[in-house]
């Protein structure tokens, strides 16, 4: 949204800056549209996360954030390395940091402002140590916003 208000906004003054100093009414009505664009996250079904994507399209370029959760039903520690498979080449990304032990909410990557349109995947290496064999169950929550 940032910079298709910037540019009609310029387009306005000099319409409305020619209209008055050809003595014509000093208003004019003007229509515009913004293509706000998309964010898109898809996760390959290969039952490991192997292949985060996401896809930037949106106007004003903000940057995005992609973080994961890891809640389990016991004491199984979960390890996690993340890592960038391929990237547009304009974006700008940095990686969130390696966790042994992982409790709470952690950073996968961010695309800084201005550099995080385009096509993102994204990776982790995992490691997760189950102590009991029968009756463990864990959910890996993934955000990107």
């Amino acid at each position: 949204m940032g910079r298709g208000w910037v540019v009609v906004a310029f387009a306005l003054v000099a319409v409305l800056l020619d209209a008055t100093a050809a003595g014509a009414e000093p208003t004019q009505t003007v229509a515009v549209s913004v293509d706000d664009g998309d964010l898109l996250v898809s996760v390959d079904r290969a039952g490991t996360l192997s292949g985060l994507t996401v896809v930037d399209t949106r106007a004003g370029n903000p940057g995005w954030s992609a973080a994961g959760q890891f809640h389990d039903s016991g004491d199984a520690p979960l390890s996690w390395n993340p890592a960038v498979v391929d990237q547009s080449p304009v974006q700008v990304l940095t990686l969130g940091k390696s966790i042994v032990g992982m409790r709470g909410s952690r950073v996968l990557a961010v695309a800084d402002p201005a550099a995080g349109r385009g096509t993102a995947r994204l990776t982790a290496g995992f490691r997760l140590l189950v102590t009991r064999p029968t009756g463990f169950t864990a959910t890996l929550t993934l955000t990107v916003i």
